[in-house]
């Protein structure tokens, strides 16, 4: 014998407001889950945005750097440049000076030529010291006057011309003095000469320098320099024997009045 249920309901919830709000709960569930996807998107969206302001800013602030440092290297440029400029303009100062220089010793050395040539024999003091045939001029090896490849005087050398001037003051006090520098045809290498006329040039106003410290009026003096232009006649410049004799200071006394 089948026993039969009854499903009580109260009075306050009868069958058919149950399954109502069944349904109603029913309905509400995909509302509550369809609310909740937008949420998720949106947090994602969010964290997704903050990553992209954190990497902005960092793009900004390396943007700011390499601009700072653009304009720090374009300042740098402009003053190096300027700096360039003006070495430039140094140089060229200095290069046309020279020029000038040059053309004035060239003028100097043609009218020494034709000078009539004073023979001073230095046989009783400097049996060492030759005279230059052409030019009659006293030819002081670089070995007595100085150390290899310097301008400085050598106490030697300072001795020697201290001799030498004492004769010119007590025969030739009223003359003028030439003093011509001579180097080898050495190209000049790690020195702080700039080439052989260089060289020559420091030589004989060491001289003329030491001329003066004995005592002679440095307006009875004119200096210059050859270089390696104009070696001992009858010497060959190319052999080593030939560039030692070569490397000199000479001095020549002019005649009166010249």
């Amino acid at each position: 014998m089948t026993k039969s249920h009854s499903w009580n309901f109260p009075n306050s919830c009868s069958p058919s407001r149950f399954f109502s709000w069944r349904a109603f709960t029913l309905l509400l569930v995909p509302l509550f889950l369809s609310a909740c996807v937008p949420y998720v998107k949106y947090d994602d969206v969010v964290s997704k945005l903050e990553r992209a302001n954190r990497v902005n800013s960092d793009m900004e602030k390396r943007l700011k750097d390499s601009q700072l440092s653009g304009f720090q290297g374009d300042a740098q440029l402009q003053r190096a440049s300027a700096k360039i400029q003006s070495l430039e303009s140094d140089v060229q100062g200095l290069a046309q000076e020279r020029d000038v220089l040059r053309q004035a010793n060239v003028a100097l050395q043609q009218s020494l030529e034709e000078m009539p040539k004073v023979f001073i024999s230095t046989e009783q003091f400097a049996p060492q010291i030759r005279t230059n045939p052409e030019t009659g001029g006293l030819m002081l090896n670089d070995e007595l006057l100085f150390d290899k490849g310097r301008s400085v005087l050598r106490k030697q050398g300072k001795e020697l011309i201290g001799e030498l001037v004492s004769i010119i003051q007590r025969d030739y006090p009223d003359r003028n003095i030439f003093i011509d520098g001579h180097t080898d045809n050495t190209p000049i290498q790690k020195s702080k000469n700039a080439d052989n006329w260089e060289l020559g040039a420091k030589r004989a106003h060491a001289v003329f320098q030491e001329f003066v410290n004995q005592g002679v009026d440095k307006n009875r003096m004119k200096l210059t320099s050859s270089g390696w232009a104009k070696p001992v006649p009858g010497v060959d410049p190319n052999t080593e024997n030939g560039r030692s004799q070569c490397r000199r200071v000479e001095i020549r006394i002019g005649t009166v009045g010249g």
